[in-house]
């Protein structure tokens, strides 16, 4: 199976190499970093290595330098993109507040993330058995329809 098909996209040719390999570095590097340095550093580290980028391509607003939602939007499909943010964010989440299995946690928070991604999915579209509780047989004049 084609990656196109999973919904796994190759870069648009107006985008800035070096600014997607910056994302696919800072992004991963600092949620590793919040396992391993104290929070406020930590802080410190995401005004440099996230909201500093960020904001280039907020106010900016060149299609070469994409926010990271944009650039997570395009390479990963929505399956894979929810649960690994969720992970990301209940285990570091569990880490800062000292619980005593972040991974754990993590793991609970990335399913979390896959069942609101595949339910939100299902839910955004028309029920697919719409009239799987009623009878296949039309109502005649003495037989009302089944509710």
């Amino acid at each position: 199976m084609e990656a196109a098909a999973l919904g796994f996209n190759k870069k648009p040719t107006n985008w800035n190499t070096w600014w997607i390999i910056m994302w696919a570095v800072t992004a991963p590097t600092l949620v590793v970093l919040a396992f391993h340095i104290g929070f406020l550093p930590w802080v410190g580290t995401a005004l440099v290595g996230f909201l500093l980028p960020e904001m280039i391509s907020i106010l900016k607003r060149r299609d070469s330098l994409p926010p990271l939602t944009h650039t997570i939007r395009h390479f990963l499909p929505n399956w894979v993109a929810f649960p690994v943010i969720y992970f990301a964010l209940g285990s570091v989440g569990a880490q800062w507040l000292d619980f005593v299995s972040p991974l754990r946690i993590g793991l609970l928070m990335g399913l979390l993330g896959w069942l609101t991604d595949h339910f939100t999915v299902t839910y955004a579209g028309n029920d697919p058995f719409p009239y799987s509780r009623r009878d296949d047989q039309p109502a005649t004049d003495n037989q009302p329809a089944a509710a």
